[in-house]
C-alpha cells in the first residue's frame, strides 16, 4: 500500500500536491457546513476563499512586477486557501476587510520582509499576526475541529510523506502534547481532558502538516530541522503567556521562522546562460554565470524560478541539485528532457544568454561526511550523478583523497554523464567508477562494464568490504527504494544508507 501511495506522490510536484490537499479541505468544509457541522454557511466559505485567491493573486502580481521578482500564482493560491481555512468566512464588512488585509500583507511579507531577497515568515502566518495588533482581527484556526480532523490527517500526512519530513511533524506534535500535559499537571488540571482538547479542537495537526513543513521558510538541514520542530512545538501551547499576552500558533509559527532564517544560508543570485553542453541525446548540462558567487556544500540543492508564459500545472518553479562544486565560478545544472515534458523544462530548453533564472534556497543533507577516512559508495541512477559531479570535482579542486567507490546505472551508453569529471577523479584521485546498463537489448559490442539493474553480485564484486561503507544513494526515487532494498538484503544497516531527497524530486 505505501509502496503504490509513494508510486502516485513521486509523479505530483510538492506544490501541486499541497494545492490540491487544501483545495480538497475547502470542498469537503463547503459540504460539511451544508450539513451544519460547521457554523457557517458553505457559500460564505467559498466566497471568501475565491476573494482571498483573487486579492492574493492581484497583489502577489502587483509586488512582483514592481521588485521585479518572478511570480508564482501557484504560491499565491495556496497562501489564498490557508488563510481561508483559518479565518473565519466573511460574513460582514469587517470581517471581508480583514480577509482583504490579510491576503494583501501574505503578498507583502514576500517581497518587504524578505532581507537577502529570502523569505522569512510563512505569509499566512505573518500576515494574521500583524492584523491581530494592528486591527485587533485574529485567526480562528477553525479548521482545528473533530468533523474536519480525519480529512486534516490524510491530506496532512500525503505532504509530510512526500516532503520527507514524518520526524518533523512527529517531534512537533510530542513536543506539543507533552508540554501541554507538564504544564496542566503543574496547574493541578485534568491533562487527559487538555490533550483531548489539543488533538481534537485545535489546529495542531494542519499547522504541523501544512505550515511547518513549508520548506522555504524551514532550516535548510534535517538537523536544524528537528530542533526547529522542538522550538515551534513548545511555543504552540496556548496555555503559555507573559500577563496577558498569550502565545498563538501563528506567533508560535513566526518565532520559528526568525530561528530558521537565522541558521539558513541568505543568498539569492540571478544566473545567465552561458552554454549548454549536451552529454546524452536527452541531457544537457546547463553552465550558468551568477550574479554572485555561490556558498554551498557539494551535494546540496537549490530552488529554481524561471518564469515564462503559458506555465502549465506544474508551475514556473523547480529545485535542482548543484552539479558544481562550490570551487567553481560557474553554475552547472545536469538536467534530463523527456518527451511531452512541462512548460518549465521547455522553457529551459529554449534559453539563452538574456534568459534570468533565480536560484535560491540553498538546501540538503546529501553531503560529503565530516570524517574523511569513512569509506563510502556513491550509487547513481540516471541523471542522480549531479550531486556524485558536485563532490568528486570538490574533491578534485581541493586534492582530497577519499575512499570512494562508484556505481553508476543508465539504459544507454550515451546517457553517461560528466564523463571528464569522473575520469579525472579515477586518474587524480583512485576513485573507481563502475557502470552498468539497464537496457540488454542495446549493450554497444565493446562493452567491457557490467548489464542489468544493479544487483547484490555487482557489489559483491565491486565492493569486497561493502559491509564496512556508507552508502549515497541518488537518483529517481523508485530506482532508490529499489537499490535501498538491494542493501539490506545484504545486511546494511540503516544508518549505513543516505538518500537524496529534496522538494519536488519528481
Amino acid at each position: 500500500m505505501i509502496a503504490k501511495i509513494d508510486y502516485v506522490l513521486d509523479r505530483i510536484t510538492m506544490y501541486r500536491l499541497v494545492l490540491y490537499v487544501l483545495i480538497a479541505l475547502v470542498g469537503v468544509a463547503a459540504v460539511l457546513a451544508y450539513f451544519k457541522f460547521l457554523p457557517f454557511s458553505p457559500l460564505a466559505l467559498l466566497v471568501s476563499a475565491a476573494i482571498l485567491i483573487v486579492l492574493c493573486w492581484a497583489a502577489n502580481t502587483i509586488f512582483g512586477y514592481f521588485f521585479e521578482v518572478p511570480t508564482n500564482i501557484e504560491s499565491a493560491t495556496i497562501t489564498a486557501l490557508i488563510l481561508a481555512l483559518i479565518i473565519d468566512p466573511g460574513q460582514s464588512h469587517a470581517s471581508f476587510q480583514f480577509l482583504g488585509w490579510a491576503a494583501i500583507l501574505a503578498m507583502a511579507s514576500k517581497y518587504v520582509l524578505a532581507p537577502y531577497k529570502k523569505h522569512v515568515f510563512n505569509p499566512a502566518a505573518i500576515a494574521v499576526v500583524i492584523t491581530s495588533f494592528v486591527l485587533g482581527e485574529s485567526a480562528s484556526w477553525w479548521i482545528g475541529t473533530t468533523s474536519m480532523l480525519p480529512f486534516v490527517l490524510v491530506g496532512g500526512l500525503l505532504i509530510a510523506r512526500k516532503l520527507r519530513q514524518i520526524d518533523l511533524v512527529a517531534i512537533f506534535s510530542a513536543t506539543a502534547l507533552v508540554c501541554d500535559c507538564v504544564i496542566n499537571l503543574v496547574q493541578g488540571k485534568s491533562a487527559l481532558t487538555e490533550i483531548n482538547q489539543l488533538v481534537l479542537l485545535s489546529p495542531l495537526f494542519f499547522f504541523a502538516t501544512v505550515m511547518l513543513t513549508e520548506p522555504l521558510t524551514a532550516p535548510p538541514t534535517r538537523g536544524l530541522r528537528r530542533l526547529y520542530a522542538l522550538i515551534v512545538g513548545v511555543l504552540f501551547i496556548p496555555q503559555l503567556h507573559v500577563g496577558s499576552f498569550y502565545l498563538t500558533p501563528e506567533l508560535a509559527l513566526v518565532f520559528g521562522n526568525v530561528f530558521a532564517y537565522l541558521v539558513s544560508p541568505k543568498q539569492r543570485v540571478v544566473l545567465r546562460l552561458n552554454r549548454k553542453i549536451k552529454m546524452g541525446p536527452d541531457i544537457l548540462d546547463f553552465v550558468f554565470k551568477p550574479s554572485q558567487k555561490l556558498a554551498f556544500t557539494p551535494g546540496q540543492y537549490m530552488e529554481f524560478t524561471l518564469e515564462h508564459p503559458h506555465a502549465d500545472s506544474r508551475g514556473n518553479r523547480r529545485y535542482f541539485t548543484l552539479a558544481s562544486s562550490p570551487t567553481e565560478n560557474n553554475v552547472h545544472l545536469g538536467v534530463r528532457f523527456y518527451e511531452n515534458g512541462s512548460s518549465f523544462k521547455n522553457a529551459m530548453q529554449r534559453m539563452d544568454g538574456r534568459t534570468k533564472l533565480v536560484a535560491a534556497q540553498i538546501a540538503g543533507d546529501f553531503t560529503l561526511p565530516n570524517d574523511p577516512k569513512q569509506k563510502l559508495v556513491f550509487i547513481a541512477g540516471g541523471i542522480g550523478i549531479t550531486p556524485f559531479r558536485s563532490m568528486l570535482k570538490y574533491l578534485l579542486d581541493t586534492r582530497q583523497r577519499r575512499d570512494i567507490i562508484l556505481l553508476y546505472a543508465n539504459r544507454y551508453a550515451s546517457e553517461i554523464a560528466y564523463k571528464d569529471v569522473l575520469n579525472s577523479a579515477y586518474t587524480q584521485l583512485g576513485i573507481k567508477t563502475f557502470c552498468t546498463l539497464t537496457d540488454t537489448n542495446a549493450v554497444p559490442r565493446d562493452w567491457t562494464g557490467f548489464v542489468g539493474r544493479l544487483n547484490e553480485q555487482m557489489i559483491l564484486q565491486t565492493v569486497p568490504d561493502y559491509t564496512e561503507r556508507t552508502y549515497y544513494l541518488s537518483g529517481p526515487p523508485e530506482m532508490v527504494r529499489a537499490y535501498e532494498q538491494v542493501l539490506k538484503n545484504m545486511g546494511v544497516r540503516n544508518d549505513q544508507i543516505k538518500k537524496d531527497f529534496f522538494p519536488g524530486l519528481v
